[in-house]
């Protein structure tokens, strides 16, 4: 099969709780590794990105060892590749996943580079890593011209960066459009309360998403960190002779992992998991199970240099 993955690499420094201090790549780079990873040697990987001319040799040298990974459609962009600096020493707690601040992303990926490489594709995974990767005019037409499977992260759609480089979450004005354009959509419990400036009730937001939206959304997928994760679907119901369609909730306890490193990434991880295992299998359920496994074990990672263990 073949997997495009739309987003943007940065360069995270990561300050630990317990003071280290790590600076590795990430952004979508976890999933592009992770679904090379994890697939078969006959599926194909091709991240669909901009990426700034001083990492660009760095970066293609990266991916370029593992075989199944297309880098043709990474464009080389006159500008610095973003970075990214998260302070983890309020995660799970009831007030942030973490604390982040950023430098400016690179360009936001025009739909003609992706249209390129929509030719054969089963399946596309948007991460919406900086927020600004794609536009929703891109999300708009790549939904219009693909009827396979999309699946999206909406990550830093709802982080603003501020004039001092921190990102702070904020609403998203048109999230309906952004959450009914892909077949899943992913998002981390914080994020869910962000979307809307009056509803921050989540199964109002998914119920808005999955049945008042009248479009084909098969899943709506909510990270929780330590609490592991939920994933709504629509099913049809029959009550006192009436026939409704409504909600189902799934909610799996986060795997616990004796080995915690770090949980960088684990999102994206997630989310390429998902998407390869449903591209194979069909079933919501399964590939939810198999993303909560996959994700839990890259706790005991550190990097995209030992994402190479997923196998």
């Amino acid at each position: 099969m073949r997997y495009l993955v739309i987003g943007e690499p940065c360069v995270d420094v990561i300050h630990k709780i317990n003071g280290e201090i790590i600076h590795s790549y990430g952004g979508i780079l976890y999933s592009v590794i992770a679904l090379s990873v994890i697939s078969s040697t006959n599926d194909v990987v091709v991240p669909v990105m901009n990426l700034g001319e001083d990492e660009y040799e760095n970066i293609t040298r990266i991916l370029s060892k593992y075989p199944n990974i297309d880098r043709q459609f990474i464009s080389k962009v006159v500008h610095s590749t973003r970075k990214v600096y998260l302070d983890y020493s309020l995660y799970n707690t009831d007030k942030k996943a973490r604390f982040e601040t950023s430098t400016e992303p690179t360009y936001a990926i025009d739909y003609k580079l992706i249209e390129s490489a929509l030719p054969e594709t089963d399946a596309v995974l948007v991460n919406m890593v900086s927020g600004v990767d794609i536009n929703f005019d891109t999300m708009e037409k790549l939904r219009e011209s693909f009827s396979g499977f999309i699946y999206i992260d909406i990550h830093n759609l709802v982080m603003k960066t501020c004039p001092d480089g921190t990102r702070v979450h904020t609403n998203l004005e048109n999230w309906k459009k952004w959450c009914t354009s892909a077949d899943v959509i992913q998002m981390n419990e914080f994020e869910v309360k962000t979307l809307d400036r009056e509803i921050d009730n989540e199964y109002e937001i998914v119920d808005e998403v999955l049945i008042k939206s009248g479009k084909d959304v098969k899943a709506f997928v909510i990270t929780r960190g330590i609490n592991g994760v939920s994933c709504y679907t629509k099913r049809d119901k029959t009550f006192g002779g009436q026939s409704f369609v409504d909600l189902d909730k799934i909610d799996l306890s986060a795997i616990e992992n004796p080995h915690f490193v770090d949980s960088t990434g684990c999102g994206d991880i997630f989310a390429a998991s998902f998407t390869y295992d449903y591209s194979k299998n069909n079933d919501i359920k399964k590939s939810l199970h198999f993303a909560n496994r996959t994700a839990s074990f890259a706790t005991s990672l550190e990097g995209i240099d030992d994402l190479y263990k997923l196998r």
